[in-house]
């Protein structure tokens, strides 16, 4: 059983462009590729855990019998297995260990190969090939890592991707939160920032015009939430922020601005809904039902935030406070990105001033869930 590859000579190099250009031609990828000429001790593949470039890790397990079970995981299946997220690992020296990881990879939909020969000189459209970025790589495209720290600036790390495979950069993406994120692009070798807008790998010069121009109102009592959603709008290029400790906080903020012609409205809401004084369930309530707030707020999209799902418990009570969409906590940049595009760019409030029915609050539960 092969324990490590060499180096690729010219010709292996030419072999390995014309397989991948097989891949491009059907599909899988888009660009032409060639192998990354990676160091000996840096590609061994007798691991037990071993990263790419991308989330997840290739997982091997060498049963008792001989050969090799192997499957590319998500960071998911890297939890359900009992393994590191973000560190290599070899093989247990306990035969028993090992087939006990064997049996637990073959329930993901592991595939047995007589050795790691046998898989890695297998056909060039084996999937793993294609995700193992190690294999395969456009070698000098960019990539880059940003974190959002929770205590404000943030940490940033460009490479580019035959370094990005050399050091298996991809277990960054592993990270279940931000601050998880931030460590390991330290640990890297990234750069803090303590003004994002000194990064160099974000523009905060050319904003998108309808971006630049939303007014987000964000209500939550924890100030790390509080500092990591006002970077994060920043970097998607929402630039006008405006944070209160709690739903009172919220009404008389938005009270003003309703009295006060030159000060600008706010064109969404994000309420924590565990606020101390008045929650977000309450302020939502108010802010549909009763006066003043109910003259100019009652269509505003508001959006609940808690570390639970709704949709798991109570989801009757967020629409019949009047919510117009769930985001989770801790925030994750995608998640904000996609409420904001659905909510204030395309217009797509669902919520009216009398609330829901029952069956609506069903259909929305539903929705939420698919996006």
């Amino acid at each position: 059983m092969g324990s490590s590859m060499s180096i690729p000579s010219s010709a292996s190099i030419r072999e390995e462009t014309r397989q991948t250009a097989v891949l491009s031609e059907s599909g899988l990828v888009t660009r032409q590729y060639r192998r990354a000429e990676i160091p000996d001790e840096r590609n061994s593949l007798r691991l037990r855990v071993r990263f790419g470039t991308d989330a997840g890790a290739l997982v091997n397990g060498f049963p008792s019998k001989g050969g090799v079970y192997s499957l590319f995981c998500s960071p998911m299946e890297l939890d359900f297995l009992g393994l590191d997220r973000f560190e290599t690992a070899l093989p247990s020296s306990d035969p028993a260990e090992e087939d006990a990881l064997c049996a637990k990879i073959r329930l993901l939909g592991a595939e047995w190969w007589p050795s790691l020969d046998s898989l890695w000189g297998g056909p060039p459209l084996l999937k793993e090939k294609v995700r193992f970025i190690g294999v395969a790589c456009p070698l000098e495209e960019k990539v880059r890592f940003i974190g959002v720290a929770s205590q404000g600036g943030l940490w940033a790390l460009e490479t580019n991707l035959e370094d990005c495979s050399n050091r298996q950069l991809g277990r960054i993406q592993n990270a279940r939160d931000m601050e998880e994120k931030c460590r390991q692009i330290e640990r890297f070798g990234g750069t803090f920032y303590a003004d994002p807008s000194e990064c160099p790998l974000l523009d905060f010069k050319s904003p998108v015009p309808e971006r630049a121009a939303i007014h987000v109102l964000f209500a939550d009592d924890d100030a790390s939430n509080q500092t990591v959603a006002r970077n994060l709008l920043t970097h998607l290029g929402f630039s006008q922020v405006t944070t209160v400790r709690d739903g009172k906080e919220a009404l008389d903020f938005l009270l003003a601005a309703a009295e006060d012609k030159s000060q600008r409205k706010p064109d969404i809401i994000f309420l924590d809904t565990e606020m101390p004084v008045m929650d977000g369930f309450e302020c939502a309530r108010i802010l549909r039902r009763e006066f003043p707030y109910n003259t100019d707020y009652s269509n505003i999209p508001i959006v609940g935030m808690a570390y639970r799902n709704p949709m798991l418990e109570n989801r009757e009570r967020w629409f019949a406070a009047g919510m117009s969409g769930f985001l989770p906590l801790p925030i994750q940049e995608r998640d904000l990105e996609q409420m904001l595009v659905r909510l204030v760019l395309r217009g797509r409030s669902r919520i009216s001033l009398s609330g829901p029915s029952i069956e609506d609050a069903g259909r929305d539960a539903s929705m939420m869930q698919e996006e």
